[in-house]
C-alpha cells in the first residue's frame, strides 16, 4: 500500500488503526486487516417498511406516484425491505396495518386517517409530505410557502404588472395551499406590487377532469383569459391549459401558466406546462436516511425537515 500510493509505512499504519478505530476493520491475532463484523451487520441488517398511501389520493395525485418510485429505488439500493399498500380513502385504518412492519411511512391523507383513529403507534413513523405530528419520529415536508414565492419571483421577474391565483374553492383552509398562495402573496407585495394587483379566484373542486375543465371554461366565459396565472393545483392547471388551448389563446404570449405539481401531466399538456414541483426525489432521499438512522437505534424524534420546491421551466410561461 505505502508503494502504491507513494506514501510512507507509517501514514498507511496510522489509516489502518483509523479505519480501525471507526469500525471498518478488523484485525486479526496474525495482524491481518478484514471488514469489520460490525459494518457486515449494519450492512445486512433488514427492516421492513410500509409506505401507505391513501387510494385516491395516490392515483390522481402524480407526486405521490413519483415518491413511491423514488422510495422503492432508495430503499433497494440500501436493501430494505419496502412493501407500498394502498389504504382506501376516507376509511379508517386497522390495527393490522403495523402487522410484519418496523416502520411506517405516512402520506397526507393517510396520516390524517391514522392521527384520528391512533393515539399512539407501536412502530416509528415517517411523515411524507404529511401534517406535523410530534407522534412521528420525522416529518418530512415540502416548502409550500417557498414554492409560493418561486412562482411569484418568476412572474415578478418577467415584469407582469398583473396575477391571478387559481385555486379549489375551500381549498384554501388546507394549510398546504394555504401555504402556497401565502408565500405568492407576501413575494407579490415585496416585489412592489399591490394586493389589488393580485386576484384570487376560487374554482370548485369535482373528482371528474372534465367536470373542472367545464368550471374553468364558464369562468373564462366570464372573465376572458388574460395575462399570468399562478394555479395552485396541478390538475387544475393542465385543465386550465386545456381550455384556453381549445379557445386557441396565444400562450405564453397572451396567457402565461405556472401550475403547482402534476408535473407529469403537465408534460402533455399544449404547450407543456411549466410548475412548482415537489421534489419528491430528495424527500424519498430524506426518508431512506432516516430509516437508517432508526435502525441503528437513534433515539432522535420529533423531526421537522422542510424540503425546497422546484420551478420546472416549459412552455406555458
Amino acid at each position: 500500500m505505502s508503494e502504491h500510493f507513494s506514501i510512507t509505512r507509517d501514514a498507511v499504519w496510522r489509516a489502518l488503526r483509523q479505519l480501525q478505530k471507526e469500525d471498518w476493520l478488523d484485525i486479526l491475532p496474525n495482524k491481518r486487516y478484514t471488514v469489520s463484523a460490525k459494518l457486515y451487520t449494519r450492512i445486512l441488517r433488514s427492516i421492513r417498511v410500509k409506505a401507505i398511501f391513501s387510494g385516491e389520493g395516490y392515483i390522481y395525485f402524480s407526486g405521490f406516484r413519483r415518491l413511491a418510485d423514488a422510495l422503492s429505488r432508495e430503499c433497494r439500493y440500501h436493501n430494505i425491505d419496502l412493501h407500498i399498500q394502498l389504504l382506501p380513502l376516507k376509511a379508517a385504518p386497522e390495527s393490522k396495518v403495523w402487522e410484519n412492519c418496523d416502520l411506517l411511512m405516512t402520506d397526507s391523507d393517510s396520516s390524517r386517517a391514522f392521527l384520528n383513529t391512533f393515539s399512539a403507534f407501536p412502530v416509528p413513523v415517517i411523515g411524507l409530505d404529511a401534517n406535523y405530528s410530534d407522534l412521528y419520529r420525522a416529518n418530512i415536508v415540502t416548502d409550500h410557502y417557498l414554492g409560493g414565492r418561486i412562482a411569484a419571483e418568476a412572474i415578478l421577474k418577467r415584469g407582469d404588472p398583473l396575477a391571478t391565483v387559481l385555486y379549489h374553492a375551500g381549498s384554501e383552509k388546507n394549510p398546504r395551499i394555504y401555504a402556497r398562495i401565502d408565500g405568492f402573496r407576501q413575494t407579490w407585495v415585496e416585489g412592489g406590487r399591490s394586493l389589488e394587483s393580485m386576484t384570487l379566484v376560487p374554482i370548485e373542486w369535482s373528482r371528474s377532469s372534465f367536470e373542472i375543465a367545464l368550471k374553468v371554461q364558464a369562468y373564462l366565459e366570464k372573465f376572458p383569459a388574460n395575462g399570468t396565472y399562478f394555479i395552485t393545483d396541478g390538475r387544475l392547471a393542465t385543465n386550465f391549459l386545456e381550455v384556453i388551448a381549445y379557445q386557441r389563446f396565444e400562450v405564453p404570449s397572451t396567457v402565461a401558466v405556472i401550475g403547482y405539481d402534476g408535473a407529469q401531466r403537465g408534460e402533455l399538456t399544449d404547450p407543456p406546462m411549466t410548475t412548482i414541483q415537489q421534489d419528491m426525489d430528495r424527500i424519498a432521499l430524506s426518508a431512506v436516511r432516516w430509516i437508517r438512522e432508526i435502525a441503528s437505534g437513534n433515539e432522535e424524534s420529533k423531526v421537522l425537515e422542510r424540503v425546497a420546491p422546484v420551478l420546472v421551466m416549459r412552455a406555458s410561461f
